[in-house]
């Protein structure tokens, strides 16, 4: 998956492959924050994927500012 301005440039990107691993484990099997924001999800998938699009918009802050 990846998160690109309109110019082309990526901004962020994660393997699928990584994310399916990510995904399948139980939270307390990981050692990252992933899950930490989880409190509203219960589907580790979508908890994962929102942390990717929120750490995507931290990232694009700089080349969105004008």
């Amino acid at each position: 998956m990846m998160l690109c301005l309109p110019n082309g440039s990526v901004i962020h990107h994660i393997n699928a492959n990584y994310f399916l691993d990510i995904t399948s484990m139980k939270p307390e099997e990981t050692e990252s924050s992933i899950f930490s924001f989880s409190t509203n999800f219960e589907d580790p998938s979508t908890a994962t994927y929102l942390q990717f699009l929120k750490e995507g918009l931290q990232k694009a802050k700089p080349f969105l500012q004008t």
